[in-house]
């Protein structure tokens, strides 16, 4: 009897390809800054926003040798940035972590001088003689792989076409970058 109502459910179900599940291997299924969703992939329920003072998502890509990263947020955010040792520390005056925000992001294996980086939210401090005072917020550290290339990004921000704001930090290549070279063409 109850092997008989399992199957009924399951066949009720419906057809397995109707399962959103995770993309194939190679598919990126994340966030393109400043592109707004597909209409027929939205859910049959419209999602509410999270809240301001959210950090939605960190996205990176690999450029030329160099990096981008990007930060997402429903509402406009400030970003600083400070090196220490050869980490460097991006501060978001956001408050909150939005779901899978929190993972480290290893980025080892792409054409780029970073290796990783990873979002933490932070407490205020008060202010000492050594420190100076800060205010919550969320930090990201970002590790290089080679320490020569610890260095401050450049920094953008703006507000995009699908109602988000971004700030993207981009990085040139690194220091073991392979540059390109000139070949004699008589030889």
């Amino acid at each position: 009897m109850r092997r008989a109502l399992l199957l009924m459910i399951l066949a009720s179900a419906g057809p397995a390809s109707a399962d959103n599940g995770p993309h194939r291997e190679g598919e990126y299924g994340g966030v393109a800054p400043g592109q707004k969703p597909d209409p027929a992939a939205k859910p049959a329920r419209p999602k509410r926003p999270p809240p301001k003072g959210t950090l939605t998502w960190i996205g990176f890509e690999a450029k030329e040798g160099g990096a981008q990263v990007f930060f997402q947020s429903v509402a406009p955010f400030e970003v600083s940035q400070q090196l220490e040792g050869t980490t460097l520390v991006v501060r978001l005056t956001l408050t909150r972590l939005a779901a899978n925000t929190w993972r480290q992001v290893d980025t080892r294996f792409f054409d780029s001088p970073i290796a990783g980086m990873v979002a933490r939210p932070v407490r205020a401090s008060r202010g000492s003689k050594k420190h100076p005072a800060q205010g919550a917020g969320i930090e990201v550290r970002i590790s290089f792989k080679n320490p020569k290339d610890a260095r401050e990004a450049t920094l953008r921000s703006q507000a995009e076409a699908d109602g988000m704001h971004y700030a993207y930090l981009s990085f040139g290549p690194g220091a073991d970058a392979k540059q390109p070279t000139m070949t004699d063409p008589e030889q």
